[in-house]
Order: structure tokens, then C-alpha cells, then sequence
């Protein structure tokens, strides 16, 4: 099948089966930017868009990151059909999304947690970790994380993403933007992690 491709359309292919390898996911257009020296993700996307014609890959919408490779034997693949939460609430993992506002279908090759789910992002305060307004981030409920973590978590019924930093005080939610101050959570306050951010799909305007 690749002596159907330019070179640089093989190059291109080579680098998403690289990088979803090593990454678990698959590269924004600005990731494929970077490694050719491509001006704007306009003309990365013109590059995807002749490997999907081809029949390399498929694309998922207007999501950055929702790039599928395909094989010969198309019919094999799966995906996973995971929710997109308008709320999430505390309490067993299986109960933290309400009002679910749709459903994305993400390639169970890169994808391996079935009980995660998706969360838009709102506002600017994750910005410094590659998070913006819009993106949709893939979260796997659990109700504890690790010093460090990216986090969904409830404080006083409002659900929030930050990085998730231990102290000998209890817990400081820090966002990744150094406009904002970090919230820090006390003994004693209404406060859950809801689960674990482990990928982010970006969303383009």
C-alpha cells in the first residue's frame, strides 16, 4: 500500500504510526507540524486529508487528535463508545457522569479503559499543559489520585481540572496557567476526585 504515497505523505504515516505507538494517542495537526516544518495546521490537514482519500487513515470530525489508522482488514477494527458528560457528581465510579450530552467512538487500540468518559473543558486554566477551552478530555473514573495527576474533581459541587498536588496541609489544586491562583482544599471541605484525565482531544475553531 505505500507506493501509493508521495514521500512525504509516507513520512506523515510513518510518523502517526510512530507516535500513537509510543504515545497511546494519536498527534495533533500542530504535533505534525512541528516535526515537518509545516506552516498552520491548514496545510497538515491537507496532508491527512490525502492519506484518509487513500485509505490510510480515517478522521473523526473536527477533533485534532481523532486520527484512526486503518489496515486491510478494516472490518476488524473497533472502536470504544464512550460518553461525553454534561455533570459529573461524586460517589461509585460507574455514577459520576449525568446528563450525558453525546458519545464519541475512540480506536480501542489506543484507547483500553471502556469506563471512561469525556468532559469539555471550559475556561483557561490548563492552557500551560496543552489544555484549552473546548478540548474534550477522556477521563477513567477513580475516586483517589497521585501526587501530580491531572485531575477531574468536585469542590463544593463544581467540577474543575487541575493538577492535583499533595501537601503536609491536605490538597492544592493547581492550575496550569500562571495567571491563576491554586485552589487549596482544607480537612474538611466538600471535595471528590471524580477520576484521572489520561488523554485529551482537541478541539479545533
Amino acid at each position: 500500500m505505500d507506493n501509493e504515497l508521495t514521500s512525504r505523505q509516507k513520512e506523515i504515516l510513518d510518523f502517526l504510526r510512530e507516535f500513537i505507538e509510543e504515545a497511546g494517542y494519536p498527534p495533533s495537526l500542530r504535533d505534525i507540524c512541528a516535526r515537518f516544518g509545516i506552516k498552520g495546521p491548514k496545510n497538515a490537514a491537507k496532508h491527512l486529508t490525502a492519506l484518509e482519500k487513500k485509505g490510510f487513515i480515517k478522521r473523526g470530525g473536527s477533533a485534532s487528535r481523532a486520527i484512526s489508522l486503518l489496515g486491510r482488514n478494516r472490518a476488524q477494527q473497533g472502536g470504544i463508545r464512550l460518553p461525553i458528560a454534561g455533570r459529573v457528581r461524586a460517589g461509585a465510579p460507574e455514577e459520576a457522569v449525568e446528563d450525558i450530552l453525546g458519545h464519541v467512538v475512540l480506536d480501542e487500540r489506543f484507547f483500553k479503559c471502556r469506563d471512561a468518559f469525556l468532559l469539555k473543558v471550559e475556561g483557561e486554566s490548563m492552557v500551560e499543559a496543552g489544555i484549552s477551552e473546548g478540548d474534550l478530555v477522556v477521563v477513567r473514573p477513580q475516586p483517589h489520585a497521585s501526587d501530580g495527576d491531572i485531575v477531574v474533581v468536585l469542590v463544593d459541587g463544581e467540577a474543575t481540572v487541575k493538577r492535583l498536588l499533595k501537601t503536609g496541609g491536605g490538597v492544592v489544586l493547581k492550575p496550569e496557567n500562571r495567571a491563576m491562583e491554586p485552589i487549596v482544599v482544607k480537612d474538611g471541605s466538600d471535595f471528590a476526585v471524580i477520576g484521572k484525565v489520561i488523554s485529551v482531544i482537541r478541539r479545533l475553531e
